[in-house]
């Protein structure tokens, strides 16, 4: 005989393998996984490098600037260019029996290689600081951001000056006789000249 309790029992059994069986047999919705569809972009945050003060098409030819200087010069030879990787140069010589003047400039272009970019203003300073460090500073002249002269000079003076991305020299001497380059009395003159030579070779 089966008593109330038993019955009680059993229906609950079944009322709960009932709501077991309804929860295994239920699906389990999934939950979408957002895909990003942007594409990530590199942008290059290195800046273009300065634009150089000298170049080719600015460079004067020595007749030109042999017309700017108002100075007394011995007759003028043929120009002497010369053309190198991201350099060029001009030199020039004004020459007699007696005396030589010689002016020149040479200027570096920006390059670019597996390294990186070089820009012109700085490989004119290693030129210019490796030509050597025992020469004389001269902060009386007043050109480009360096000016120095050449201490070894036994036939004359030399200024080599440092301007942005070139090296202009401006050199007189005697070709007759030694000269001490360290005198003020032969580098007063190339001082001059050095200003003038500056003067006529700025881009146009």
């Amino acid at each position: 005989m089966t008593t109330r309790s038993a019955r009680t029992r059993s229906a609950i059994g079944v009322t709960a393998a009932a709501v077991v069986l309804a929860g295994c047999g239920g699906g389990v919705e999934p939950v979408p996984v957002p895909v990003s569809t942007s594409r990530s972009s590199t942008t290059s945050t290195t800046p273009p490098p300065a634009p150089v003060k000298y170049a080719a098409a600015g460079l004067k030819s020595c007749p030109e600037i042999q017309q700017r200087l108002q100075v007394a010069l011995p007759p003028l030879l043929p120009d002497t260019d010369q053309q190198g990787f991201g350099s060029a140069s001009k030199v020039c010589t004004f020459r007699s029996d007696e005396s030589v003047v010689v002016l020149s400039i040479q200027y570096w272009e920006t390059t670019k290689d597996i390294t990186g970019v070089h820009p012109g203003a700085q490989r004119a300073e290693q030129d210019f600081v490796g030509r050597g460090s025992a020469r004389d500073k001269d902060s009386s002249v007043d050109l480009g951001s360096d000016a120095r002269w050449r201490d070894n000079d036994t036939t004359g003076c030399t200024l080599e000056i440092l301007d942005d991305n070139a090296v202009l020299i401006a050199h007189s001497g005697s070709r007759t006789s030694l000269a001490d380059g360290r005198n003020e009395q032969c580098r007063g003159p190339v001082r001059e000249l050095a200003r003038q030579f500056y003067a006529a070779v700025q881009p146009r």
